[in-house]
This record gives C-alpha cells, structure tokens and sequence, in this order.
C-alpha cells in the first residue's frame, strides 16, 4: 500500500512538474499573470468553454483596434480577408492557441 501510494503521489508530482512549462504559454495563464481574475473573461457560472469576442474586446478593443495594433505583422492576422472572425478562432485560453490562416496559407504566425 505504502509503495503505491508513494508512486501514485511521485507520478502526480512529475506530471506538475513537466506540464508546469506549458501552462505558462496558454493565453489564461498569461492573463492571470497580469491579475486578470477568470470572472474577468468568463461572465457565467459555470463558465463556458469559449469567451464571446465580445468580452475579449471590452480590454481588447475592436477589430480595428486589434488591426492597428497589429499593423507592423506581414500579413497582419487581424486585417484579413476572412474579415471579423471570433478571437476563440486562434486564441485558446486553456489550450494551445492555434494558426486559423495556416488552414489554408503557409504562413508561419505564432499565436498568443
């Protein structure tokens, strides 16, 4: 007992350990860092998977915010022909964020 208990408690503590890295690079984390409280995105109890765009914008700005401050990017991710698409798009708060244009371009954008 004493020896599964030891292992079961070794493998948890190895798992923080190698997924401690990663949590950083996921968008929640690094809105937490900053001291953004999850009611601060997420609205509703209990909360839903994604985050209207539309609360994204309200610190964010609006797609012609976004576009500007972007701007100095080639291609800028937030000026496309795709026009105003949702943030959930790319940006993942509790996954890796993911490159909607390399669908179908071969672009080579790192997603925040």
């Amino acid at each position: 007992m004493l020896k599964t208990t030891i292992f079961g408690l070794s493998a948890l503590a190895l798992m923080s350990l190698c997924t401690s890295g990663l949590a950083a690079d996921f968008l929640a984390d690094r809105h937490a860092a900053n001291k953004v409280q999850c009611s601060g995105c997420h609205v509703e109890t209990p909360p839903k998977l994604a985050v209207p765009t539309a609360q994204c914008q309200k610190c964010h700005g609006s797609y012609k915010d976004l576009a500007e401050k972007t701007k100095n990017l080639k291609p800028n991710p937030h000026y496309t022909h795709m026009l105003d698409q949702p943030c959930e798009e790319c940006h993942r708060a509790h996954e890796p964020s993911v490159n909607m244009c390399a669908s179908c371009h071969k672009l080579d954008i790192k997603v925040p």
